[in-house]
Parts: C-alpha cells; sequence; structure tokens
C-alpha cells in the first residue's frame, strides 16, 4: 500500500469532479443569461453542442489528471507500476464521464446556485463512499459491494491498480468499461432532457 499514491488518486477524482460540477453551473447561467438559446439558433444540432461542451470538458478534465499526477511523481514519487496505457485509459474513461456528469447537472438543475449545493453535496458522498478519503478496502463488506455502483469507486479503484498495486491492462478494462458505461448514461439522460426541454419551447 502506498499512502501518496492512493491519496492523489482520491484528489484526481474530488478535483474533477468538481470542475464537472463547474461545467454544468456554466450552462445553467448560459441558459440564464439567453446564450444557451443563442447556441440553438445557430446552424448546429443539439446533439453537436452537447458533444462539443462534453469534449471541451473531457480534454480539460484529462490535462488536470495528468497535471495532479505529474506532482505526484515529481515532489512524492509516485509511479506507475502496472500498465501506462491502462492508466492512461482509465484517466479518459474518467474525463468522460466527468463531462457527462456534468451535463446531467446542467439538465436537471433549476437554478445555479440550487444545482452547485446539491451537486457538491452528492459528489463529496460519492467521493467519500468511492473511497478517494479512506482506502475501500477498509469498508464492511456489504458496504463494499453497494459502492460498485458508484463511479468514483472504479475510477479510485482503477488508479490504485495502475500505480502502487501494479495491475496489468487486464485489471485496467473492467474499469474502463464501467466508467465508460456510467458517461452513456449520463450523458443519453442529460441529452434526453435538453431535447425534451427545447421541444417544449
Amino acid at each position: 500500500y502506498n499512502g501518496y499514491a492512493h491519496s492523489f488518486a482520491g484528489m484526481i477524482v474530488q478535483f474533477v469532479l468538481f470542475m464537472g460540477i463547474d461545467v454544468g453551473v456554466g450552462v445553467l447561467l448560459a441558459r440564464k443569461l439567453g446564450l444557451w438559446n443563442r447556441l440553438l439558433a445557430a446552424p448546429l444540432s443539439t446533439h453537436t453542442l452537447i458533444l462539443s461542451r462534453a469534449l471541451s470538458c473531457s480534454l480539460i478534465s484529462f490535462f488536470v489528471v495528468c497535471f495532479i499526477f505529474a506532482v505526484a511523481v515529481v515532489f512524492f514519487q509516485v509511479r506507475v507500476l502496472g500498465s501506462l496505457p491502462g492508466f492512461i485509459g482509465i484517466a479518459l474513461s474518467f474525463s468522460l464521464m466527468t463531462a457527462s456528469f456534468g451535463l446531467l447537472i446542467a439538465d436537471f438543475g433549476k437554478t445555479a446556485d440550487a444545482a452547485r449545493r446539491i451537486a457538491i453535496f452528492a459528489t463529496l458522498i460519492m467521493v467519500m463512499l468511492g473511497g478517494a478519503w479512506m482506502p475501500s478496502f477498509l469498508f464492511p463488506q456489504w458496504l463494499q459491494k453497494l459502492t460498485f455502483w458508484i463511479p468514483t469507486r472504479w475510477a479510485v479503484d482503477g488508479f490504485d491498480a495502475m500505480t502502487w498495486r501494479g495491475l496489468g491492462f487486464s485489471q485496467a478494462w473492467p474499469t474502463i468499461v464501467a466508467l465508460l458505461s456510467f458517461a452513456l448514461s449520463f450523458g443519453l439522460l442529460a441529452l434526453w432532457g435538453f431535447r425534451r426541454e427545447q421541444a417544449a419551447r
């Protein structure tokens, strides 16, 4: 067990999810100011607009992951002892999940302030149950089984597996698939909500 590696895995998950909240709140503010309607009035489909938001958030999230991990490598000697492609795959899939999470917040949030408060509370609960603050192997057995339904558990375990646990790509792909599944689910829900709202207008 490497406490530094696990701590940085938890920080990556928490910081990046908070960035996803800001993306969602930014969309709500754009709606309030009328900017979103102007974008929708352009010759662009709803799919294109939402996809561009998701991709930009994903790229920024991935760079944030790389920056935080670079700090861990330089100052705390954390290393990828497992699969480097696996680590990159987990980072990318987690970044996509964060982007779709932000869009989901924007879709179901009524106001920016209310959405921010609820999303921060939900994120902190997910981070805690995902094992970011305390390793999940210290949880009771019933809680360990329950948290497999939470995307943060997959992300933290995946980063741990590729760093201090030194596992190969065969242990990374289930995490990648799980995170991409969460990303797809959140994204489809957000797209459905945006299209429903647009149709109502």
